[in-house]
């Protein structure tokens, strides 16, 4: 390509996304027309540093339950990626590809103790998307297709008696799926409950990236809240939603601020008049979605709060020898829940970010080298395993 036409592509990324989604769809047709059936329907290999083949195409895993298992119609997905309507043979050339979803993995159950609060560093996106030759903003859709299936998996560690009477996350919105996903029937053997989950969803970092990404992740982040409002896991109390970070920041779109509150909202109202019902001991996932969030500047709030209480007369001087750490943890952001047990980071990095620094004292650390889209539920069981076996002394001796 000449220079002018690689700074015309430059210079008009989404016309040039377009463009090749054009003759993506133009190309289509000849490809599956001439290519064996064979070769159309084989499985990809998800992650070049994955230590085992996962069996899925690849809206088969990702864009599918964007597109039809949750609800969103195919103009809302297209919209989120900046494709118009009549555009979307791109994707439909995908999934009509195989309608088959996930195939069923066998695996080993969890054992031994489940971390009462997981967190996930959730990484690996655009890697996944520039692997699979696709826009940035694929991946990020891939990356919330893996969110909500995440909360599918957690939602299973929940009693029985509490998770039976749920439909599938997969399914709660779409009366007109035609296909079904398989899954694996395990009876587990674990002590304790997944009572919360912390998703790093966007970091005060983050607005170092450019002006497109961003908007496309928080317009993803705006569409799913809308969704999920819907789902009867939310409507019925049985998913709290709760925001951590910054969100009066004037950056984040007005829209995606509004309804991602909107969200917390609706489902703390639904768990508390599920608590009214049931009482205080009912089972219920709590989902941290921390946005704009920034561990580093989440001590240094809670450090001006500790000051101004002493300033203000509110702690004598004269308590200062007896304080202990409490005083800036319950000033936190996090103060309303307990400290993290497990975070676990994809993508191969072995860094924190940033991320629930102060919590994290005593948490266990588990990276993977899989990319934050191709964390199945597989994947989740095995980090569970590797917690269960895990010895936690707390600075202490086991006996």
């Amino acid at each position: 390509l000449s220079p002018w036409t690689i700074q015309w592509f430059e210079m008009n990324r989404i016309y040039s996304c377009i463009l090749l989604i054009e003759v993506a769809s133009l190309l289509m047709p000849l490809i599956t027309s001439f290519a064996p059936s064979s070769l159309i329907a084989a499985p990809l290999q998800t992650s070049k540093s994955t230590p085992r083949i996962r069996r899925y195409s690849l809206l088969q895993s990702h864009g599918t339950n964007l597109i039809d298992a949750n609800g969103i119609s195919k103009q809302t997905f297209n919209e989120t990626l900046c494709i118009e309507e009549d555009e979307s043979q791109f994707l439909n050339g995908f999934t009509t590809i195989s309608k088959t979803n996930e195939a069923t993995i066998e695996t080993s159950s969890p054992t031994g103790e489940l971390p009462r609060h997981i967190a996930f560093i959730c990484d690996g996106n655009s890697r996944w998307s520039k692997r699979q030759s696709l826009p940035k903003s694929m991946g990020h859709a891939a990356g919330a297709d893996r969110v909500i299936n995440v909360i599918k998996a957690l939602q299973r560690y929940l009693p029985s008696s509490d998770y039976s009477d749920d439909v599938s996350v997969y399914h709660e919105s779409s009366s007109t799926q035609s296909t079904s996903t398989e899954h694996t029937t395990t009876t587990t053997t674990h002590h304790g409950t997944i009572e919360y989950c912390t998703l790093y969803a966007f970091s005060t970092e983050n607005w170092s990236r450019s002006p497109e990404e961003i908007n496309t992740i928080f317009k993803l982040m705006e569409r799913i809240a809308i969704q999920y409002r819907s789902y009867q896991s939310v409507k019925s109390g049985k998913i709290q939603i709760d925001l951590l970070g910054n969100l009066e920041d004037e950056r984040i779109p007005p829209g995606a601020k509004r309804e991602l509150q909107r969200l917390q909202n609706e489902s703390r109202e639904a768990c508390n008049k599920r608590r009214e019902k049931c009482g205080n001991s009912t089972n219920i996932l709590t989902i941290c979605l921390a946005i704009n969030y920034g561990a580093r500047a989440d001590i240094l709030q809670a450090a001006q709060k500790l000051a101004q209480a002493i300033a203000s007369g509110e702690i004598s001087p004269n308590d200062l020898a007896a304080m202990d750490e409490s005083e800036i943890s319950n000033r936190l952001c996090t103060a309303h829940i307990p400290d993290p047990d497990l975070i676990i980071r994809t993508s191969g990095e072995t860094r924190l970010s940033n991320f629930l620094l102060w919590d994290a004292a005593y948490a266990e650390l588990y990276f993977t080298d899989l990319l934050w889209p191709d964390f199945d539920e597989e994947a989740l069981e095995e980090a569970l395993m590797w917690y269960g076996k895990r010895k936690r002394r707390f600075g202490g001796r086991s006996e």
